[in-house]
């Protein structure tokens, strides 16, 4: 099945969208106790779009030529479209919830298929993290979250979980309110949160600017190669044992 280059970015991010909508409604999740209504709804729509993986998967599958090969290559895909909120929910019905303690480990089952749904896209985010040596930026903001949450414990008497939402929300430059240090070094500490963070976001602008940019620049440079291969192709007569060679291992590197 031929697949056009417009075609192939539009599905892989409508997935990677997909998969983030899945992620952020865990994230919420976990950090809020949430009504029953609100959960009702992050379950219709996980429902929803385990569907959509689901079919995409079973589609790959069924025009896979080597269904073997698919099936050890893709066993991360399968196990994210396992619904596993269905059968406990079965559980759940079957009055056994207390054994399993349901809540606890259903919130541990989403946590694993967002774990498999982004592994989905390992290719594209180890890529990006390392553009602009990014991952670098990722690493000293989380020291420094860390550092704000200990330091917010100790200077400001926070418990942990309090301390780290305050440093969350005061690094991400929301700033709730709920929470304001009274001490110096607490506002000391304010200040090099907010400074990482605004660098933060300013590095995480240019990176998509820069991920992107190079992935045009790519595929422009790609196009010219295999325009002049297919130029010395139409000489094929021509071409020594070498020369093929050579070719095959070019088209090996940009499959790569």
């Amino acid at each position: 099945m031929n697949i056009t280059k417009r075609e192939k970015i539009i599905y892989e991010l409508v997935s990677a969208l997909l998969a983030l909508i899945v992620a952020i409604m865990l994230i919420i999740e976990l950090s809020f106790k949430l009504p029953y209504s609100t959960v009702y709804i992050f379950d219709i729509i996980d429902n929803i779009i385990l569907i959509i993986f689901a079919i995409d998967y079973f589609f790959r599958l069924y025009i896979a030529k080597d269904k073997k090969k698919f099936f050890k290559e893709n066993i991360i895909d399968l196990i994210s479209i396992i619904p596993f909120n269905s059968i406990f929910q079965g559980f759940k019905i079957l009055r056994i919830s207390k054994l399993l303690k349901f809540t606890k480990l259903l919130k541990l089952v989403k946590l694993f298929r967002v774990f498999a749904l982004l592994l989905r896209f390992k290719k594209y985010i180890s890529k990006f993290i390392k553009t602009n040596n990014f991952h670098y930026v990722i690493y000293t903001t989380i020291f420094v979250l860390v550092l704000g949450t200990i330091g917010m414990h100790f200077i400001e008497g926070l418990s942990y979980g309090n301390a780290l939402w305050w440093s969350f929300v005061t690094i991400t430059t929301v700033g709730y309110g709920d929470i304001s240090p009274s001490t110096t070094f607490g506002r000391i500490l304010a200040s090099i949160l907010m400074i990482v963070g605004i660098g933060f976001l300013s590095m995480l602008t240019g990176t998509i600017s820069t991920f992107f940019l190079n992935k045009k620049t790519n595929t422009s440079y790609k196009s010219e190669i295999i325009d002049n291969i297919k130029s010395k192709l139409d000489n094929f007569d021509e071409l020594s044992t070498d020369d093929i060679n050579d070719i095959c291992k070019i088209l090996k590197s940009l499959k790569d």
